[in-house]
């Protein structure tokens, strides 16, 4: 059985040897695809595709992150703090990466609500869709194809803050920037879906680790009509549609139900987001991927790990509808033997 068939199996609840492993989007940061493959690591022109081909041949993943692909960011200076390059992205936000940091906002796509008015998002009818093509005639991974909608993707290029004091200051526009933005992220599933993907990712964070960035109502108010509109339209090309929050989400569960999606990714459970509780409420409706906490990846030791793992497994794998995973992405600060444990001890718990 392939990767691609594995999942696709998981997602009908049907039975199969093993469950699903794999990662969202990228999956693994480079440092970490660096320390696994070692000697093997690639840097020529290629070195893309064959590192991360290489490193899920060598983990035993089912699944691989691509995403239709803009321009490349544009360098416009050097920060005056942090003397680190400072570059701007399609959507028209300019970030730069400080030393030991997160990627910090530098400039904002808009700095007053009527300048978010006038914000036009860009052109995407020629952005390149190879890369999923490549993935999907190259290889039998479950191809992902990852995008934003308008809530996470919304604040990053806004600033959170500004984000947020507008949501309740400037309603009708921030409305009419969701409609925007989630427009133009589904022409990249629709792109995505006519490239050959099979399934649509939509990476959305809705919430802390405590509950929701704003009021449910809120959402289900003015964001959640959009996202079901989205949605629908993907799930007509007949695809499954994944969705991704970190943070507790369990007020607003039955709401992404009603948009649609078919697998909730993340569930972090530092969160309360555990997915043999989930399962026991939401499985005939929802299928979840994720529940390994990647703390427990930086901080834990391998056999923490597989005991960790094995037993997620034993929990959640009854009836199908569960897909192996961080809880996020594999991040830098993950150690890399504790990955291997994870996915080693996912191809030994078989049926």
């Amino acid at each position: 059985m392939t990767g691609r068939d594995r999942v696709n199996a998981a997602l009908q609840r049907k039975a199969t040897s093993r469950v699903p492993v794999g990662e969202i989007g990228g999956g693994y940061t480079e440092l970490i695809v660096q320390k696994l493959l070692a000697e093997d690591y690639e840097t020529g022109p290629d070195a893309y595709f064959q590192n991360h081909l290489k490193l899920r041949q060598l983990l035993g993943a089912d699944i691989v992150g691509a995403r239709v692909t803009g321009p490349e960011v544009v360098v416009t200076g050097i920060h005056p703090d942090w003397q680190t390059e400072t570059y701007r992205d399609f959507w028209g936000a300019t970030y730069t990466q400080p030393p030991e940091a997160t990627v910090q906002l530098v400039e904002p796509i808009a700095s007053t609500p009527e300048a978010l008015v006038e914000w036009t998002p860009p052109d995407v009818s020629q952005f390149d869709k190879s890369p999923i093509q490549r993935w999907k005639q190259d290889t039998d991974f479950f191809v992902l194809a990852t995008l934003n909608a308008g809530f996470d993707l919304g604040y990053e290029i806004l600033g959170f803050e500004r984000f947020l004091m507008w949501t309740m200051q400037a309603r009708d526009v921030m409305k009419s920037y969701f409609r925007k933005l989630i427009s133009t992220n589904l022409q990249l599933a629709l792109m995505s879906a006519e490239a050959g993907a099979d399934g649509i990712l939509i990476a959305d964070d809705l919430a802390f680790n405590t509950g929701t960035f704003v009021d449910p109502n809120y959402l289900r108010e003015d964001y959640f009509p959009l996202l079901k509109d989205m949605i629908g339209k993907i799930k007509a090309t007949g695809l499954p549609v994944f969705f991704h929050s970190d943070g507790d989400l369990r007020s607003i569960i039955p709401d992404l139900i009603d948009c649609g999606i078919d697998v909730l990714q993340s569930c972090d459970p530092n969160a309360n987001m555990d997915i043999p509780t989930l399962k026991e409420e939401y499985g005939q409706q929802l299928a979840f991927m994720g529940n390994i906490d990647v703390d427990l990846l930086a901080n834990g030791t391998p056999e923490q790990v597989r005991q960790t793992t094995k037993s997620l497994i034993r929990d959640a794998r009854q009836g199908g509808g569960f897909i192996l995973g961080a809880s996020n992405v594999v991040a830098s600060y993950c150690q890399p033997e504790n990955v291997v444990a994870m996915y080693k001890t996912a191809h030994e718990e078989t049926e």
